[in-house]
């Protein structure tokens, strides 16, 4: 049966089946599905995971981890699966992709606050690539490059990730899980 907590933000196709990957001398952070899994937003969308996909939770930034936990041992499992390959595949918008992700941690029960800490932590610190189908100025001059990924965590930040973290959850716990993204947002970013 398809685990959705909240309907209203979509639904799974059903439960996951993974695998954890071995590697000799690491943790064992990496998953291989075994069957094909979606997540269903509430427009439609169909964000798919194909069988054989190897997915790790590195789509969302490791400083969340302090805050929420690793990607395998929350509410927010099945949105890390969706989020993960469609980070890898990159093609739909990195804004789109990571909006999906707070819908899809919402739809698997994880609670408006976190759910909202996460999403700004993954849109503020989490993969970035050109929009799909766009061309670049230079290549329509016949240059190339390799292909554009933007490290965000290596970008100059006005405060560092795990300070807007704790900015964001202290600006949650002062005015509660209603508290709109964009105030949290500018909050945890210390702009004024």
């Amino acid at each position: 049966m398809p685990f959705s907590e909240d309907p209203a933000f979509g639904s799974f196709s059903d439960t996951p089946k993974i695998e954890f990957i071995n590697t000799p001398g690491a943790p064992n952070r990496r998953v291989r599905l075994l069957e094909a899994f979606a997540y269903t937003d509430p427009d439609g969308t169909v964000w798919d995971a194909p069988k054989g996909s190897i997915v790790d939770g590195a789509s969302i930034p490791r400083a969340l981890w302090t805050a929420v936990g690793s990607p395998f041992d929350g509410d927010y499992f099945y949105a890390s699966i969706v989020h993960d390959t469609a980070c890898e595949r990159r093609d739909r918008p990195w804004r789109d992709v990571h909006y999906m992700f707070y819908r899809a941690c919402r739809a698997g029960g994880t609670s408006p606050g976190k759910a909202k800490i996460m999403y700004l932590a993954v849109r503020n610190f989490g993969p970035r690539w050109p929009q799909p189908g766009l061309k670049l100025a230079h290549e329509s001059f016949g240059l190339r490059t390799q292909a554009l990924m933007v490290p965000v965590e290596d970008a100059i930040e006005p405060v560092s990730q795990q300070e807007y973290i704790e900015r964001a959850q202290h600006y949650l716990a002062t005015h509660g899980d209603d508290a709109p993204l964009e105030a949290i947002d500018v909050y945890a970013s210390g702009a004024q």
